[in-house]
């Protein structure tokens, strides 16, 4: 099957599977021709290169899984512990003459995919290939759906380029997402200045960050991965190689303008919390100025002090009258001042 035609598949239903304590664990024997069944453990333990590629999909936490990795692969004991860790940076290994090691960030399909990026620690040589993932996920239904139908992959490099462009897949799907969410995010904001969007904005933020932190280290690992050269990997292999490398490079780029993006939100968000901050101030400040003359009257008015002028009592009936109707003067003119240098607004 070419590459083109497992973009344009759909994921179908998974063909019936061995469970184990980790999870789904298949083994499918391909045949050179485009067609390949599913083995038994048995079947992994016998097999040889004439008979055809071995591609095992399990879980590090199996136990089949672990004991055929250590007891029966024939791969070295550092690389092994190497596969079976869920936790590894995207990287790439050629071990000369061997075969080699890849680990990537990606996950699988379906009505509920996983909502962050898996680790995937693939082992790859002339005659066999290995996947190690933590979860069961449905990544690579289509593949096994087409080798079914003897329609799949007919060489070890067409199946290594298909199944990292079905793993990382889910990476396109998140970055649709988070772009999605940047751009609804922007047209509220615009829509609606007032509206508090920051705790949305920065777990978006963090979502990217974590996302930018595999995705460089994963376009490193894919473009020497696209130099390696194993006698297995033909011309036309590399060049699907080289389509997954530029894809993460575009998955890169796609990025640092989302992430453009969301700043100049947050840029647009901090401006209209300093513009609603400025607003409060400035009420706060006219109200204080407009103030500012009575208090000031009213402190001097307030005094301990004896002879002031209009003091209340018997000489003066209606002092406090004529000050309040003083004061309310002031006030006036205070408005008026402040209206014509548009203080007010």
């Amino acid at each position: 099957m070419s590459q083109a035609s497992l973009r344009s598949a759909a994921p179908r239903r998974t063909e019936s599977v061995t469970r184990t304590a980790g999870g789904r664990v298949y083994a499918l024997l391909l045949d050179r021709k485009g067609g390949g069944r599913e083995i038994s453990w048995q079947q992994v333990r016998a097999w040889t290169p004439e008979e055809g590629i071995l591609w095992l999909v399990g879980h590090p936490a199996g136990e089949e899984t672990q004991r055929w990795l250590r007891l029966e692969s024939g791969l070295d004991p550092d690389l092994t512990r190497l596969l079976l860790r869920t936790d590894n940076r995207p990287q790439y290994q050629s071990h000369k003459g061997q075969g080699l090691f890849l680990s990537l960030r990606g996950g699988g399909l379906g009505q509920e995919p996983q909502p962050e990026l898996q680790c995937a620690n693939l082992w790859a040589d002339a005659n066999r290939l290995i996947v190690l993932r933590p979860a069961a996920m449905q990544a690579f239904s289509a593949i096994r759906a087409d080798l079914k139908n003897r329609q799949g992959p007919t060489t070890m490099g067409e199946l290594l380029a298909e199944v990292i462009y079905a793993w990382i897949l889910r990476i396109e799907q998140i970055l649709h997402g988070i772009d999605r969410d940047v751009d609804d995010m922007e047209d509220h904001i615009l829509m609606d200045p007032d509206a508090d969007l920051q705790q949305d904005l920065t777990a978006l933020r963090q979502r990217m960050i974590h996302l930018g932190r595999h995705l460089t280290p994963q376009a490193e690992a894919l473009s020497a991965l696209q130099r390696d050269r194993s006698p297995w990997l033909r011309p036309e292999h590399r060049d699907l190689l080289r389509e997954e490398y530029s894809r993460i490079l575009q998955f890169v780029a796609e990025l640092a303008s989302t992430r453009d993006q969301a700043a100049l939100i947050q840029d647009e968000i901090r401006h209209n919390q300093n513009r609603k901050l400025n607003e409060t101030m400035k009420i706060v400040a006219v109200f204080t100025a407009y103030l500012m003359p009575i208090t000031a009257i009213t402190g001097l008015l307030g005094t301990n002090l004896e002879g002031i002028p209009g003091q209340a009592g018997g000489d003066h009936p209606w002092a406090f009258t004529i000050e309040v109707i003083a004061l309310l003067g002031v006030m006036a003119v205070s408005y008026l001042v402040f209206k014509k240098k548009k203080w007010f607004g």
